[in-house]
């Protein structure tokens, strides 16, 4: 008997009446045709673990996020496209040698409870085959920390780009980190940590910082809620800044930009903080721009489309450091329906959720 299939769509512009609308209003859950006859060299899985990310809405087709990013493999969604997702799921049926019946994969691609893939990968942006998960590491945490919008893109930031690496000798450096209890700020800091550096966060609330605190990876944490950051700074970094990772834009940009040191080094790797601009096309964008010159700071921008090519490091080295206890991970799980989806999205834009949220499908109404 074919399996009830449903998907994830983009269905509504995310702003009616000059109002911005929650995710649940945004996206939609459509019932999907049924599946063909898998073909040779095939695999059919069905979702088991959803990672829900800011990548949701930032991925959106925008007025405020027409950037250029299309030539580096990042395809923005239009409205009535199905939403895309990093996964695990499990193998139901299998025409491939290569993988049997009840593999566990991790997967990016469209949201669908039930999809078919080409074994071999070449239906993938990276086209790399389907990842198998690793032997002895929960699938919770490998879906929270090894893969490529966590755990991967804060690994080739922090080991690879050149504004994210930092010199010896460690102890002497001073890295800022916002978005700090987010899916990569979590790993971007204990990476940072594990080298002796001075690891100083930025996040929400005051409660979050401190449980930041104590799980690791950083000395002190800001809660931008309640502390003025450009205060706290002063006096956790008198000196300054030597490396500055930005999850955040906008307003936190601005602040870790005013303490760099000279010649310190800014790595943007996301802006959550514009996502409401990105709808109106109010972009707010950098104001402290001209302290670049002035004090010869060197600013990067990274993709992690771009990086395909490290992934298999990436991926070697993290699950070695969660092997052996140097790299903890923190996941906010949900246990329900495929139909909660859009509710978790609008939990982690709430500031809800400490280091990745993941969607754990109840199987009993997945299908429903």
């Amino acid at each position: 008997m074919q399996p009830i299939n449903h998907g994830w769509f983009y269905t509504s512009f995310p702003q009616r009446n000059g109002m911005l609308l929650p995710a649940t209003e945004i996206f939609s859950m459509r019932a999907l045709p049924p599946l063909p006859k898998l073909a040779q060299g095939m695999l059919r899985v069905k979702l088991s673990l959803v990672a829900v990310a800011p990548m949701a809405k930032t991925y959106l087709e925008l007025p405020g996020n027409n950037t250029g990013a299309e030539e580096l493999g990042l395809q923005r969604t239009a409205i009535g496209s199905p939403v895309p997702s990093e996964y695990i799921a499990d193998v139901v049926e299998t025409t491939s040698p290569a993988y049997s019946v009840g593999d566990k994969i991790w997967g990016f691609g469209p949201l669908f409870l039930y999809r078919d893939i080409v074994a071999d990968g070449s239906d993938q942006p990276n086209r790399m085959p389907p990842m198998k998960a690793f032997p002895g590491v929960p699938v919770e945490k490998l879906l929270s920390v090894v893969t490529p919008s966590a755990g991967i893109t804060a690994f080739c930031a922090v080991e690879h780009h050149p504004c994210g690496r930092v010199d010896e000798p460690f102890a002497q450096r001073t890295v800022l980190v916002t978005s700090a209890a987010g899916a990569v700020g979590l790993v971007v800091g204990q990476l940072y940590k594990n080298k002796g550096c001075r690891v100083i966060g930025v996040t929400s609330s005051r409660e979050k910082a401190d449980r930041l605190e104590k799980f690791g990876g950083y000395d002190a944490v800001i809660a931008y809620k309640t502390e003025d950051i450009d205060a706290r700074l002063n006096e956790l970094a008198p000196a300054g800044l030597d490396v500055f990772i930005d999850n955040v834009g906008a307003e936190q940009l601005d602040a870790g930009t005013r303490h760099m040191k000279i010649g310190g080094r800014i790595l943007s790797v996301g802006a959550i903080g514009e996502m409401d601009a990105m709808v109106t096309g109010t972009v707010r964008g950098m104001k402290e721009y001209l302290r670049i010159p002035a004090r010869e700071l060197t600013f990067g921008g990274m993709l992690m489309y771009n990086h395909f090519d490290q992934i298999p490091g990436a991926v070697m080295a993290l699950s070695a450091m969660l092997a052996d206890g140097s790299l903890k991970s923190a996941e906010t799980v949900v246990r329900g329906g495929f139909d909660k989806w859009a509710e978790c999205v609008d939990q982690v834009y709430d500031s809800q959720t400490f280091g990745r949220m993941i969607l754990a499908l109840d199987d009993r109404r997945a299908a429903e």
